[in-house]
């Protein structure tokens, strides 16, 4: 089964929302294929893009969408990456091809598919630098793809008119707060109060409730933020009062939460773990994937400490 990240499970609990990534798509598609595309009339579409050898491992979201020239329907790939991939291109061309292959075997015939990425990674987007002479690389099948890099963008940038509020905060929240410490987190959620407040009194799907629950998660999983500091944040700034359900300031303080958001941590950290060995060591042996997964936290951090210094990877375990 494949594990989520606490950016997946953010980024999964906005723009799997039809209105949310239709608003978004807006942002970073060029014009003309905007204008070319039904983009409101976005819909999940059933068949999903699978990795190299069928691995667990998925297109983050397919949609479709009509053309606005009535000559059938265009197929959506979006991705998002928080960290840099130069694996990135080579994947989404998979996805394409996958998606293409499945449709013409069902007799649908080849759609087009229109690729974006989402990236939110410390540093810069950079086109991977193709290590072949030219005429070499220009032999070389390659999809362009739009990408929202949010490295370098500022949070007017991120606070795109164009965005729903829970977009912008789910921008906002990617961008900037697993690097803040516990002040500035707390100073940036303040910051973002009136954008908390419209998504409390907002009621499109999602619900408000799923939206504060998904940013809330978000923050305790990727900050040293405490359920009691994060609790009085949303107290200061949501103001809807409904007797037929908790509050989300008020399910934060339950046990069952706080025990789900420690196991949360932990897989996010057996999850950048498990990268930065990859990317030192290669790829890794189904055994150590399977250690990560089941490791307790401070197996976690003492083979995260000693990653740096171990000159392999039995050493990191030793």
């Amino acid at each position: 089964m494949a594990r989520f990240s606490p950016h997946d499970r953010l980024f999964q609990a906005t723009f799997r929302s039809p209105r949310l990534l239709a608003a978004w798509l807006r942002r970073v598609l060029p014009a003309e294929l905007v204008a070319l595309l039904d983009i409101d009339r976005l819909q999940p579409h059933g068949d999903r893009a699978v990795g190299l050898g069928l691995r667990a491992h998925f297109a983050d979201l397919v949609f479709e969408a009509p053309r606005r020239d009535r000559q059938g329907r265009v197929l959506v790939v979006v991705e998002h990456k928080a960290d840099t991939d130069p694996e990135l291109p080579s994947q989404l061309l998979r996805y394409v091809v996958h998606l293409r292959r499945v449709a013409r075997q069902r007799g649908r015939g080849e759609p087009a598919v229109v690729t974006a990425v989402l990236h939110h990674a410390r540093e810069r987007w950079q086109t991977p630098t193709d290590r072949d002479p030219p005429p070499l690389a220009a032999t070389k099948p390659s999809l362009p793809f739009a990408v929202d890099d949010l490295a370098g963008q500022d949070e007017a940038t991120l606070r795109d008119p164009r965005l729903p509020p829970q977009a912008q905060l789910t921008l906002l929240a990617l961008a900037t707060l697993r690097w803040c410490d516990v002040p500035a987190a707390l100073a940036a959620l303040d910051r973002w109060g009136d954008l908390l407040a419209a998504i409390d009194a907002g009621d499109a799907e999602p619900t408000a409730e799923d939206a504060l629950d998904a940013i809330s998660q978000y923050v305790l999983e990727t900050t040293d933020v405490s359920p009691e500091d994060l609790t009085a944040v949303l107290q200061r700034h949501l103001t809807r009062t409904e007797t037929n359900r908790m509050t989300t300031a008020q399910r934060l303080r339950s046990e069952g939460l706080s025990q789900g958001l420690s196991q949360g941590r932990s897989e996010g950290q057996a999850a950048t773990l498990a990268r930065l060995l990859a990317k030192r060591f290669g790829p890794l042996p189904d055994a150590v994937a399977a250690r990560l997964r089941t490791a307790a936290p401070s197996d976690l951090d003492r083979w995260t400490d000693r990653l740096l210094d171990a000159p392999s990877l039995e050493a990191v375990f030793a």
